[in-house]
């Protein structure tokens, strides 16, 4: 969509949709605390006016990221378990962590995981949203982990939802002891955990 504002000059016109995909990017990338707003507008292609007139506030344009974020991760794991089936795709964000790492020398990890840790106990409804979202994905992965377990993918006699929050915990476990910056030998180890997690 179009979205077209009036300022003291020309009306201004942007891709709302683009501008949101730039500023979650952005955010991804540098964290909440350390986007500034003159950032935001630059990565984004907006000016002030136009940034206020649409998004209110950085909390509310970071909320409206998040969302985004979710929604995004939703279609493309969705996709992908049609396509190889649910315990290849838990295996499947493993493999792309360990190539984005390899391709780029680093790895921005899960923007939920991080806003969560950025956000607790400093911004309490941008934290209370993280919890939600982080809900809603536990939800997604429970899912995975019972068709995994119903297609005899997974013959754990565990609960779905145990195993979709080691997973999940196991999977951030290695995310940050990757930017921590240790060995290759322990990421090698994290990744076989993460194999017998879905056993």
């Amino acid at each position: 969509m179009i979205v077209t504002r009036k300022s003291r000059g020309r009306p201004k016109s942007f891709d709302d949709n683009e501008a949101l995909l730039s500023a979650m990017n952005y955010f991804w990338e540098h964290g909440y605390d350390n986007s500034s707003l003159d950032n935001l507008l630059l990565a984004m292609g907006i000016k002030k006016s136009s940034f206020y007139s649409t998004f209110k506030s950085k909390e509310d344009l970071f909320s409206s990221c998040l969302d985004l974020y979710r929604q995004k991760m939703l279609s493309q794991l969705t996709m992908l378990e049609k396509e190889i089936g649910p315990k290849e795709t838990m295996l499947m964000l493993t493999a792309m962590l360990i190539k984005e790492l390899k391709e780029t020398g680093k790895v921005k990890g899960c923007l939920l995981m991080n806003s969560g840790q950025e956000c607790y106990n400093k911004y309490g409804g941008l934290s209370q949203q993280v919890a939600v979202e982080f809900s809603f994905m536990m939800e997604l992965f429970t899912g995975f982990v019972e068709a995994a377990k119903h297609n005899g993918e997974i013959i754990s006699t565990k609960d779905a939802k145990n195993i979709a929050a080691r997973y999940l915990t196991a999977l951030n476990g290695l995310i940050v002891i990757i930017q921590a910056g240790v060995g290759q030998d322990i990421v090698d180890d994290i990744v076989e955990n993460l194999k017998e997690i879905l056993e």
